[in-house]
């Protein structure tokens, strides 16, 4: 790392977090702990402006028009649609710009800067519970060499798990990654609504959804999947479907999941 940074023209120092949600308070922290200085942090919201410059030790500021321009990095973790207008507000020469989103490409950039790039951290994120990151697939893209050094030495500490990857490349893992995420996520919260039709506590079925993710460590998804759709077991599919008779969208999904399951198992052997 040393003998990479002194290729650098100016190694970075001061960063400068525009956002304080979820990716923001992990990745500020993470910085923090490698000994990086986060200036100032920029929220629309007081509170959390407030909770996360306390918690980096950083000024905060809710006008971006009050934005500290003598940073060595500016870090965007915002909302996709809030950063090309947050951008336009502000008046940057050629400071280094980097986002954290997995849909935006790096030409969002182009004409506020000659210096950008891309830091997606392949994971959730929730403010209230610790991860450690050290495994976390990090996708740099960077528009110069330089810009991909620097990305890469940033992240070199907290992660050992760094590729760079296009933002084409970027977009499609961040669609992949919401199947693997986002859904199966939606899938525990109607699971808890079935649960509770005979007041049943979600708690009984935590093991099984540890098992289910463990597994997947070990096997592919294919020889993974278990269940009724995947034995074509159509007695227990029209019980299951009759059990869902009083909840309509449910019992939609559940089909149209069951039959895609059993298409993809059949597609395959």
């Amino acid at each position: 790392m040393l003998l990479k940074y002194s290729l650098l023209k100016k190694p970075i120092h001061d960063i400068v977090l525009v956002g304080a949600g979820n990716v923001a308070t992990h990745l500020g922290k993470a910085l923090k702990d490698q000994g990086y200085h986060i200036i100032q942090v920029y929220s629309r919201t007081l509170k959390s402006a407030k909770i996360l410059s306390s918690q980096l030790n950083a000024a905060f500021i809710t006008d971006i028009g009050r934005l500290n321009y003598n940073a060595d990095l500016y870090l965007f973790c915002l909302k996709d649609e809030a950063l090309l207008p947050v951008l336009c507000q502000t008046s940057f020469t050629d400071q280094l710009l980097v986002h954290t989103s997995g849909t935006i490409p790096i030409i969002v950039f182009q004409g506020f800067s000659n210096k950008y790039g891309v830091l997606y951290p392949v994971q959730t994120f929730s403010k209230t519970r610790r991860l450690e990151l050290n495994n976390v697939p990090f996708c740099i893209e960077a528009n110069n060499p330089e810009t991909a050094l620097i990305l890469e030495n940033l992240v070199s500490g907290i992660s050992k798990n760094i590729i760079f990857m296009d933002s084409e490349k970027r977009k499609l893992l961040h669609l992949a990654a919401v199947f693997a995420c986002n859904f199966p996520n939606h899938m525990y919260l109607l699971a808890e609504e079935i649960l509770k039709i005979k007041d049943l506590s979600f708690e009984l079925i935590k093991p099984l959804i540890l098992e289910t993710a463990a597994k997947i460590l070990e096997f592919d998804p294919k020889n993974a999947q278990t269940g009724p759709a995947v034995r074509g077991d159509q007695k227990i599919l029209e019980e299951h479907l009759h059990m869902l008779k009083n909840l309509p969208e449910i019992q939609k999904i559940y089909t149209f999941v069951s039959n895609s399951i059993s298409t993809q198992m059949k597609s395959r052997e």
